[in-house]
């Protein structure tokens, strides 16, 4: 069962703080690292390398797809998936599935030997790879945050991974010919045994008619059936992004394979990396590959290991085997896993949670293997390059960032909020009018709303889109006196909102604890440096303009939509230093944030041209 979504309600973990493979290398590489990247979003810009792999993976998996005895070698994409409005596959309607509705190729077009069956591979290639390369460069230009341009990305060298790709999946078709189909051959020639997660190949997930290609009990398995048998379960390339992960049973990890081969009765896991196997990474994808098997393992009641892991580096098209966990690590796992989730995603953790201890770097040849000098004798090495070396305790790179108290424009002199001092939260006493719950909910969070006066102040009081407070004084009723702590505010038509969620609590308020309404800020002005355009609008999907912004003393996200998007967005970039004046303070999934509104104004400062690079 590659698949394994986990329901909303079934647990109360929050779906966008599960921990994954990937964020548990970029821990193990440097805490600090993770921190910076997770907490306050400080990631760096994506290189026009990964259209490359998107590319790659895309093409490999619709070669994947397509079947010998169906499909001509010159034919279109004529194995597409549906999929429904949630970007995933419509698994419900059969009647949608094209495979069933094709008419089977005469046998004498079938191919019947290894080289007829990589000729008619790699001529599917040729028909996917162009609309692949051309998605995954769009797909790219369409991130705000992303360095170079598609020149940096080699397309024959990409075409020439897929070729490596197709032609390692061909020998796991031969090796499944050689074992005569594998121990599910008969079951599958009776049209049986599909499995519940079936890999993608234009047929319905439940389907109970034999293969057009199945042959006769007990005759030799063709080159056909073998393609067929060994297809191994892949992300359906037609279906959206994240709808195919599968998540630790109590839903506080989750991960997505790249290819699980099941034709010998056991699964094998397989991670597709575009690239030659040089440098550190390679070793992170030894203990992400690790991780998986894990996490199959819980997955599956704790009762199936995988039979093996392997790396498949389509650079050199070389397959890197990597040693599977002993019982005793995988029983260890689950729990140093879910400490680190305690520490990092249950909750926010602070920086000094997260040290600045690198790990050595580590130095890998073609194809994965350690190098003759396989660690970095400097201990910090692996701060020289890092993208956050001017930020953090351990790099030597000073970064020109502002930090200023008050700026002169249109007339008039604006006081400066550091980003380190951003107020997010805040607390508000007051009387209790118009109350609406409270009401317990399944994942024990109480939904309510009220109007807290306090004299001629008053606020609206309610639970936030992300959430509704656990701590609720079981005495709140109209007319009590309460205090609101760990609110976010906002003002909507001139009214004072105070949205609460998991981090806010209500009690009932002493007569010496006064927390005036009037005293709430809602209106600050920010000068930083941009670190990142995180969103810009395109007019189709997104509307919205964000940033990251820095100063000496920290950093916050900023966020125009629609209407209040800045007419001089469109000339900002990564390294320019900006004003937001009169900007509204909010908080995003835990980061500061200053919204910008109708009186607001963003004003360019210095242009990165002029400014030291990041």
């Amino acid at each position: 069962m590659p698949v394994r979504t986990a329901e909303p309600g079934d647990h109360s973990v929050n779906p966008y703080r599960r921990l994954s493979a990937s964020q548990m290398v970029t821990w193990q590489a440097c805490p600090r690292l993770w921190y910076y990247n997770y907490i306050p979003k400080l990631r760096g810009p994506l290189p026009p390398q990964i259209i490359r792999g998107n590319a790659a993976e895309s093409c490999i998996s619709r070669v994947l797809r397509d079947s010998p005895s169906l499909v001509l070698a010159n034919s279109g994409d004529i194995l597409k998936s549906p999929i429904l409005e949630d970007g995933k596959p419509a698994y419900e309607f059969d009647e949608l599935w094209p495979a069933p509705s094709l008419l089977t190729l005469d046998e004498t077009e079938w191919p019947d030997s290894r080289k007829s069956l990589e000729e008619w591979a790699l001529s599917r290639a040729d028909a996917h790879f162009q609309s692949c390369w051309d998605s995954a460069v769009a797909d790219w230009e369409s991130i705000s945050n992303r360095i170079g341009d598609s020149e940096g990305a080699n397309e024959q060298e990409c075409r020439d991974m897929v070729t490596n790709g197709i032609l390692m999946h061909i020998d796991q078709v031969e090796s499944c010919l050689k074992a005569r189909g594998g121990p599910s051959i008969d079951s599958w020639r009776s049209g049986e045994g599909r499995h519940d997660w079936p890999a993608p190949d234009g047929f319905p997930r439940v389907w109970v008619e034999p293969h057009p290609c199945a042959q006769p009990l007990g005759s030799e398995v063709s080159w056909c059936e073998a393609w067929e048998v060994a297809r191994p379960w892949f992300v359906d390339p037609d279906a959206g992004s994240f709808t195919q992960t599968t998540a630790h049973p109590e839903g506080w990890f989750q991960g997505e394979y790249d290819l699980v081969y099941r034709w010998s009765g056991r699964p094998s896991v397989i991670d597709i990396k575009a690239s030659k196997g040089k440098g550190d990474r390679s070793g992170g994808y030894v203990e992400q590959l690790r991780l998986y098997a894990w996490l199959w393992w819980e997955t599956h009641n704790r009762s199936e290991e995988v039979e093996s892991l392997g790396i498949w580096y389509l650079g050199p098209g070389s397959v890197k085997e990597v040693p599977l966990p002993t019982s005793g690590e995988l029983h260890d796992y689950g729990s140093q896993l879910k400490d680190i989730y305690t520490l990092i995603h249950a909750n926010d953790p602070s920086i000094e949670e997260c040290p600045a201890e690198p790990s050595p770097l580590r130095y890998f040849d073609e194809g994965g293997k350690p190098s003759k000098v396989p660690i970095d004798p400097n201990p910090l090495a692996r701060c020289v390059n890092c993208d956050l070396r001017g930020i953090c305790e351990n790099g030597e790179h000073e970064l020109e960032l502002p930090l200023e108290n008050r700026i002169e424009r249109f007339g008039h002199a604006w006081p400066i909020t550091q980003m380190g001092s951003l107020k997010t939260r805040v607390n508000a006493t007051g009387t209790v009018s118009g109350l609406r719950g409270p009401r317990l909910e399944d994942d024990g969070s109480i939904e309510l709303s009220f109007k807290l006066l306090d004299g001629y102040d008053r606020a609206k009081v309610r639970p936030s889109r992300y959430g509704a407070p656990k701590i609720v004084t079981r005495s709140i009723s109209d007319g009590s006196r309460v205090i609101v702590e760990g609110a976010i505010p906002s003002v909507w038509r001139g009214e004072m909102v105070l949205e609460l969620d998991d981090k806010s609590s209500i009690s009932i308020a002493g007569e010496e604890v006064s927390e005036p309404i009037v005293e709430i800020e809602t209106r600050i002005s920010v000068i930083g440096r941009i670190w990142s355009v995180d969103a810009f609008p395109t007019g189709v999907g997104t509307s919205r303009w964000s940033v990251t912004l820095l100063d000496k003393s920290g950093s916050a996200g900023a966020v125009a939509f629609k209407q209040f998007i800045p007419v001089t967005a469109a000339s900002m970039r990564r390294g320019d230093e900006i004003a937001i004046l009169n900007g509204e303070v909010g908080e995003f999934n835990g980061r500061p944030q200053v919204k910008i509104g109708p009186n607001t104004r963003v004003v360019p400062l210095r242009s990165s041209d002029d400014l030291p690079e990041y």
